[in-house]
């Protein structure tokens, strides 16, 4: 079995259901499997083979839905890369995993084009809207010659399905190998857990270039011939206008998302066919918790996991409500356990109360980080993956995920390392030292801090953030959104810096939890 295979088997079990929903058009599984088909045997017509990567940098649309499944078919590899990015960091990704084409959408052209004669790799740019440049090709007009038979591609089960690109935990992003195998086990490890049923409607409002919300979602809902209804991005009102027109029954969000929802005043909404929620990534406010469990009447769950290995650990909120805050026991198939870190042994298994590293191993495990070998060894540990997390276990056996051991920032359900904003920092004349952390947010999980060594004294916030702004090497989610002017930077013995101290320093001062 195969993920385009599961598309086909969806297609001729339930011809006739409503697959996708896009802005107010909809397609039926046959509709669905017709246009992979046709995109299938475009792509190969343009050289795409078996094991070829193809990068995808677009919002949620049908195109790039189809564009993953016809590659599946192929054999071929989809690269899902965050739009997010500067372009200097899309064009890392496309040239690391040796990308041949690129598959794009009109408003993220500012990504692409100062980059585009720089690719290494890539042969052809498919373009999503209304006017191409130059040899960019419609994805219309690219599919439309194409042949509606299946294009019966031989693949195995371990074959590569899927590399995701994770900023991890040091260097650049580290591209994650899923296999075909992997991504089906995982898919229906969300399905016995989640409870998804066939005549489910789920809201697709996180990016697809997320593990989340495409392993979460988007694969689960075809194998069993659910309906994803998409949306570009994720707004509030949008958000809940969808669920109250599509009569969405299972919503996924990042726990930004779902403060933002319970703060509004939703009663004139029609959300009466919800019955599933859950969220991963980072800890969720019990407040906010609460309002949650009155929204979903059969299910809401702190669900976490990874790139590397997909879903890890589930706690039902509704069955354990005293359990706040716990991610909870591990999920179907799934081990768990918290070592000693420094240790190095997985078998240096801790006891309640011990805080220690997370690790976990299970079928849905990642095969390799694309390209490299000796990082994949040390991740992968005796077929166990260490996440990096530090995390409690109770008298119960509940996980409680504390945080990065190495302080990755994770903010808005994304990752950020604090190396990456302090290099831009330290390009800046009037900056003598500088140290990035996350403090607390209540809508963000964490927020961009930046401590600052003036060189001068003269050196105000303003200043400083526009020189962040303004610089093409850095996203602007990684933006710092707090400067904070300090004599000395907190190290530690060995001249680190001690961040711990620096955050216990910048809460101090700045209050917590920052908005």
């Amino acid at each position: 079995m195969n993920l385009g295979a599961s598309l086909c088997q969806a297609a001729t079990r339930w011809p006739h259901k409503t697959a996708l929903v896009f802005e107010g058009k909809r397609w039926t599984y046959t509709t669905f499997n017709r246009l992979v088909n046709k995109a299938a045997h475009a792509f190969r017509s343009h050289g795409v083979c078996h094991g070829d990567r193809v990068g995808f940098l677009t919002p949620n649309l049908p195109e790039q839905v189809i564009g993953y499944y016809a590659l599946l078919k192929l054999g071929a590899i989809p690269v899902p890369i965050n739009y997010r990015l500067a372009a200097n960091e899309v064009k890392y990704i496309l040239d690391d995993c040796a990308a041949r084409l690129l598959v794009f959408e009109e408003t993220l052209r500012d990504h692409v084009d100062p980059v585009a004669a720089d690719l290494a790799s890539v042969e052809h740019r498919i373009y999503i809207g209304e006017t191409p440049a130059g040899d960019e090709l419609p994805f219309e007009q690219f599919i439309t010659p194409g042949a509606e038979d299946e294009p019966n591609t031989e693949i195995l089960p371990d074959d590569p399905a899927f590399i995701m690109y994770t900023s991890g935990t040091t260097g650049p992003p580290k591209g994650v190998v899923r296999t075909h195998r992997a991504e089906i086990l995982g898919a229906m490890a969300m399905i016995i857990e989640c409870g998804f049923r066939h005549d489910d409607i789920v809201l697709a409002n996180s990016p697809l270039f997320h593990i989340g919300q495409l392993q979460l979602q988007l694969l689960p809902f075809v194998q069993i011939g659910g309906t994803n209804v998409l949306t570009r991005g994720f707004d509030v009102e949008e958000t809940l206008a969808t669920c109250a027109a599509e009569q969405v029954t299972v919503l996924h969000g990042v726990p930004t998302q779902l403060v933002m929802l319970m703060d509004t005043d939703f009663t004139h909404y029609d959300l009466s066919a919800l019955r599933i929620g859950f969220f991963g990534g980072q800890t969720l406010a019990d407040d906010v918790v609460r309002r949650c469990l009155s929204v979903f009447p059969e299910y809401f769950a702190n669900l976490y996991g990874s790139t590397e290995a997909l879903l890890v650990t589930v706690c039902d909120y509704r069955r354990y409500p005293d359990k706040l805050g716990s991610a909870g026991h591990p999920a179907i198939n799934m081990e768990m356990r918290v070592v000693d870190q420094e240790a190095d042994d997985v078998a240096a298994i801790l006891s309640a109360g011990h805080v220690g590293e997370l690790i976990t191993r299970g079928p849905t495990l990642m095969r390799e980080y694309w390209g490299l070998p000796e990082k994949t060894q040390a991740t992968l540990a005796n077929g166990w993956y260490r996440t990096g997390d530090a995390a409690v276990l109770d008298d119960d056996g509940f996980v409680t995920v504390l945080g990065r051991l190495d302080h990755t920032i994770k903010s808005g359900g994304e990752n950020i390392h604090p190396s990456e904003v302090e290099n831009l920092l330290f390009e800046h004349p009037e900056v003598a030292d500088a140290a990035v952390v996350g403090l607390p947010s209540r809508r963000w999980g964490q927020m961009v801090a930046a401590a600052i060594v003036s060189r001068h004294g003269e050196l105000t916030a303003e200043a400083l953030d526009h020189f962040c702004r303004t610089s093409p090497q850095l996203a602007n989610f990684k933006r710092p959104r707090r400067y904070v002017f300090i004599d000395e930077i907190p190290a530690s013995p060995t001249g680190k810096v001690d961040r711990t101290r620096l955050i216990a320093e910048l809460t101090a001062q700045l209050g917590t939890p920052l908005e």
